[in-house]
Parts: C-alpha cells; structure tokens; sequence
C-alpha cells in the first residue's frame, strides 16, 4: 500500500502500522517507556482548562488521543498515515470528543489560533529532516492559541557519547531559538531516559521497577543529556 506522493515518505503505513502497537506497548520495558512519556504529557495537561481543545500532532495508533478525550478534551489528532489514522480512529470509536484526520505536520490545515495544546511525542525525529522537524514545530505554534501550550518531543543532539542514527536530532536551544522567532517562552525543559532506551532493553525484568525509579531521578538533574528531550512553549 503506497501513500498519496503528497505525504511525508516516513509515514508508518501497512504492516509497520498495523504492528506498532504491538512492537511498543505489550512488554514491561516497553510500557515503563510509555510511563516515562506520560508523564511528561500529565504536565502539560495539568495547566489547562477544563474542556481544552487539543491538537495532537502525528497521533500514530491514537494512544494519546484516546487518553486524553477520555479525560474530557475536545481532541482533534492529524497523522500523515491513513493507515495510521484507521487505527487510530478504531481504538477511540466509542469516543465523540475525538476525531481524526491524514495530514503532515508541517502543513496544518487548521486555522492559527485554535488550540490551547499542541503537541508531538515520537514524531521529529521519525521526520525526513531536521528542516522538516523545525517547519512542524512552527506550524505547532501557528496553530495554538496566544495563552496556550506547545509541547515538544525530541531525540537530544546534545546528549554525550550518542550512538550514530538516521534518526533527526534537535536540540533544546534549537527549539528555545524557534519559540523565540515565533513569540513563545519556554516554560520547562525536560528529558527522559538518561541512560538511554538500549539500557532499559537490557534490565531485567524483576529490576525495572528500581531501574524506574533511578531514571526519574537521574532524569530530574541531568535532563540536559537525557536520550528525548521535552520542552514546554507558551505562546505570547
């Protein structure tokens, strides 16, 4: 199955975004992972009003958006896979302040000013370059409300003795510098897995608890070097 050419060519579509779920979220490590992600997202979400509109930028199988319109949000979630969006649409069908839509994420369709949240977790550096990821981000502010809340994820250019990928890679004074341009403040930086995702792969089961609880603390002083960074806009 190919995508309309239109589309980014990093889309997950056919069997990769039918097993994604899957490959992710069924094992310990991988749910400790999604933890970890969460709760980065719970403190954006912590600071909005009730019944806040929200963007959810490149949604994949719709886990986020499935929480997050179980917490009473009006959510809308773009993702430049159709098959993606299936997925997506399926898991939150019992849902009506959701819905769904096959779009890039460096060119909205929705109007400026729109949302009190936006926000990406495990899209930037799934992007097809560092330009493409920063044009996103713009269009992430673009989009938000003067007042509301950008929340973006990333793979840390910054962090020391990083393994070589393919992966795009931004940074949080990168990042600092667009909310700037775009008149936003930063209002956190953040990061998780200090000791990087291939660390956790290689605990043992009966130590991720432990192993857990020393990556939330090594991750509240050395957030700067941390394998994915967070950081929280507020748009002006």
């Amino acid at each position: 199955m190919r995508e309309k050419p239109n589309l980014v060519s990093t889309a997950y579509i056919g069997e990769t975004a039918k097993d994604y779920d899957a490959k992710r979220f069924t094992t310990r490590r991988g749910l400790l992972f999604a933890e970890f992600e969460q709760e980065q997202l719970d403190r954006a979400i912590a600071r909005l009003p009730e019944g806040a509109h929200v963007l959810e930028v490149g949604c994949g199988t719709g886990r986020f958006s499935h929480y997050l319109a179980n917490r009473g949000y009006c959510v809308r979630a773009v993702d430049p896979s159709s098959d993606m969006v299936k997925i997506a649409s399926e898991k939150c069908m019992d849902l009506d302040n959701v819905t769904f839509a096959q779009e890039e994420g460096a060119s909205l369709s929705s109007a400026d000013s729109t949302y009190d949240l936006v926000f990406s977790i495990r899209v930037t550096n799934q992007t097809e370059s560092e330009a493409y990821a920063l044009r996103m981000i713009r269009e992430m502010i673009r989009v938000t409300k003067p007042g509301g809340l950008v929340l973006v994820e990333f793979v840390n250019r910054q962090r020391p003795f990083r393994r070589k990928s393919k992966s795009v890679r931004l940074s949080f004074s990168q990042i600092a510098k667009v909310a700037r341009a775009d008149n936003c403040r930063v209002e956190s930086r953040r990061g998780i897995l200090v000791f990087s995702q291939t660390v956790l792969n290689k605990i043992p089961r009966i130590l991720l608890p432990v192993w857990g609880t020393v990556e939330r603390l090594a991750a509240r002083v050395f957030w700067r070097w941390a394998s994915r960074g967070y950081v929280l806009l507020s748009k002006q």
